[in-house]
């Protein structure tokens, strides 16, 4: 575990050094001005651009099957976040790490390696949920357009020679994370554990069984030494805290649950993803 170590640190060092060099504040991206600049106020613009980022380091799986598969899951889920300003867009990444993110104006990503790595449609649900969960927070920083897709250009830039596309989307995300948790004061763990929550709601209304959450969870902490280097980049950037995995926990208690049919679609997601399975079959 000392490679991951050393490897986080170095990722979150170069991050926070390009951010501190890029930012106007003590705190950042100075609010202030961002506000006063209604001609950059454009959250959209900022996913846009970001997205474009993107796509420049990952060829997207473009299998149309699953591409309406997972659009229709994350579109259905959707439908109960509170932000409806949103354009939720659903992206698949070609690449083995078990991985998801997003970014500001509903953009959400999963990885071939995470559509692998999950075992059934509620799971999938799950992952997708806890990101759109996450871009409910509307983050004035992300009115400074320019800044903020400079600070994660540069970020992804510097990293990706060291440690691959997966590398520098990592980046991005902690860049992210640094600017939602300046803006809204909450914690890194806060954040992860109010997405959560948000997440086991769209789950139940969505018709899905929250336990999905709870199981994802524990997938990753079980996992095997031979699949850690796949997902150590997601656990840095959504850790798996015992404060997290409780909160879950107690989430899931007090759901109303009685009487409920609850769907997880095993065979429909296996089938779906067939394609994507074989093409890591002979590999682990």
């Amino acid at each position: 575990m000392s490679f991951f170590k050393n490897r986080y640190t170095v990722i979150s060092g170069l991050i926070f050094f390009i951010c501190g060099c890029a930012t106007t504040t003590e705190r950042g991206i100075d609010v202030e001005a961002a506000r006063q600049s209604s001609s950059n106020y454009d959250e959209h613009a900022v996913g846009a651009k970001i997205h474009q980022e993107i796509l420049s380091r990952f060829y997207p799986y473009t299998d149309p099957k699953v591409v309406k598969y997972v659009s229709h899951v994350g579109t259905n889920l959707a439908t109960h976040a509170s932000r409806k300003d949103l354009r939720y867009q659903y992206t698949i990444l070609y690449d083995e790490k078990i991985y998801a993110t997003s970014s500001p104006g509903g953009y959400i990503y999963v990885t071939t390696g995470m559509l692998n790595f999950l075992q059934n449609e509620a799971e999938l649900a799950a992952i997708l949920a806890h990101e759109i969960g996450r871009l409910q927070y509307k983050d004035p920083r992300f009115t400074q357009t320019d800044d903020v897709v400079n600070v994660a250009t540069q970020a992804g830039s510097q990293i990706a020679p060291m440690f691959g596309p997966i590398g520098s989307l990592a980046a991005l995300g902690l860049v992210l994370l640094k600017a939602y948790v300046d803006s809204t004061q909450l914690t890194p763990d806060e954040l992860l554990i109010e997405s959560d929550r948000r997440a086991m709601d769209y789950l139940l209304r969505s018709g899905y069984d929250p336990q999905s959450l709870m199981d994802t969870l524990e997938y990753f902490l079980r996992a095997g030494e031979k699949s850690i280097p796949l997902f150590y980049d997601y656990y840095q950037s959504r850790p798996i805290t015992e404060s997290r995995v409780l909160a879950v926990r107690k989430g899931f208690q007090k759901l109303p649950l009685s009487d409920k049919e609850l769907k997880t679609r095993p065979l429909e997601y296996q089938e779906v993803t067939k394609g994507v399975r074989e093409i890591y079959k002979d590999r682990y």
